[in-house]
């Protein structure tokens, strides 16, 4: 039914903006996780970087194309990495 267990959905926009659709079957199911942000706004957002920056924090992120999330997915069960995988849009 869905290929890969496991994985986090974050939905973490600055601003307000709808959810963008998902296909529940290969996007949610198989013991995944949604996590959000629902009320952050862009004010929310620059108050966090000003205190990340106060304070050194750095994040190590891999940027993967939303066509390729899969993959991202893969990479990260597997511990190809350290950090975090972010999805950025390629589908039109």
């Amino acid at each position: 039914m869905c290929g890969h267990r496991g994985g986090v959905l974050a939905n973490a926009g600055i601003h307000l903006t709808d959810t963008p659709p998902l296909h529940y079957e290969t996007e949610l199911f198989c013991e995944k996780q949604v996590r959000s942000a629902a009320s952050s706004t862009r004010e929310d957002g620059r108050g966090f970087l000003t205190l990340a920056a106060r304070y050194g924090v750095r994040a190590t992120t891999h940027t993967y194309p939303l066509s390729r999330a899969v993959e991202a997915l893969t990479d990260l069960k597997a511990g190809r990495f350290d950090g975090a995988a972010v999805l950025v849009n390629d589908l039109s």
